[in-house]
């Protein structure tokens, strides 16, 4: 399903496109009438003009070329860490629920309860780290997670008086489950992975708030606005100088390849765009990323580690 602002670039590209195309077809049609009727000097005059469009054309293609495929690299690079962020967060969720599942079998009712408390840590910690960015999550309150058992109203006040976010806090109290759950090397190997899942939640943020400067973003769409509206007065494949085939062909093709060209440049631009908010599913609904679906994923999977039974072999 394509979303609302999604219709909305799609029109806007196809109407400057076709603008545009309009734009060189009657310039194209000028062009041909000065063939016909203007004395040989002035003409060579306009076609030398229009030669020196041409080579304008040519000279900002090079440099939208270069600058986009420098920023589109750069962009969907920037895309996909955010993309293994995700995955590197669950394996280390993963790495300290196996853990402290070994070493607290769940047979005795303690161990349930100290579990228990340590799965909501993680899957809050989870939760807090990209419901600033998702618009899904972003309606969930305190209240919510009281009412589905992942907070307790005790832990709601402290939450709430975090200095920075609730997040911190988390990370505090899963530092404090394993220093008293755990012992020997067991305990060393969890906080080894739970330096790496605290770093991991802090570079979520950390990747979404990285941007290319304003500057370079500004340049960028200057210099393809301007190819775009320069494109139309030097369309390619068109011997100017050549006075006969100028009046006598119809030169269809350059004008449609003009409106491929400036629609392929606007559009990019809008994808490049879009690809800011990786979380939004409005905005950019076939390729925004779901931290929801990776949620579950490891909240079934952290289940298994810390309530999966033992065969008779390992009791």
């Amino acid at each position: 399903v394509v979303s609302l602002q999604w219709r909305v670039a799609l029109g806007a590209t196809l109407r400057s496109a076709s603008s545009l195309m309009m734009m060189c077809s009657l310039y194209v049609t000028l062009l041909r009438v000065a063939a016909i009727f203007m004395p040989s000097a002035h003409y060579h005059m306009v076609a030398m003009m229009t030669m020196e469009a041409g080579a304008l054309v040519n000279s900002l293609q090079t440099a939208v070329s270069m600058l986009l495929s420098f920023y589109a690299l750069q962009r969907i690079g920037w895309f996909w860490s955010i993309m293994q962020e995700g995955f590197r967060l669950q394996g280390a969720a993963h790495d300290i629920a196996m853990l402290a599942g070994a070493a607290n079998p769940p047979r005795a009712e303690r161990n349930w309860n100290a579990l228990f408390c340590l799965y909501r840590y993680l899957v809050l910690s989870f939760f807090f780290a990209y419901q600033s960015f998702t618009p899904r999550l972003q309606r969930i309150k305190f209240a919510d997670l009281v009412t589905c058992g992942l907070l307790v109203k005790d832990e709601v006040e402290l939450l709430n008086g975090s200095h920075r976010f609730p997040l911190s806090v988390l990370e505090s109290w899963l530092g404090c489950w394993v220093h008293q759950h755990l012992q020997g090397e067991t305990r060393q190997q969890c906080f080894q992975a739970l330096r790496v899942y605290r770093g991991a939640l802090a570079s979520v943020s950390d990747w979404v708030d990285q941007r290319a400067p304003v500057s370079f973003e500004t340049l960028l769409y200057v210099v393809v606005y301007a190819l775009c509206f320069v494109m139309p007065f030097g369309p390619s494949h068109i011997e100017y100088l050549d006075r006969q085939a100028v009046m006598s062909a119809a030169h269809v093709m350059p004008v449609i390849s003009v409106s491929l060209l400036t629609c392929l440049y606007l559009s990019l631009l809008h994808l490049l765009r879009h690809l800011q908010a990786p979380f939004d599913h409005r905005s950019l609904p076939c390729d925004a990323l779901n931290p929801v679906k990776i949620l579950n994923s490891t909240e079934r999977k952290l289940r298994d580690y810390l309530t999966a039974a033992r065969p008779e072999a390992l009791n």
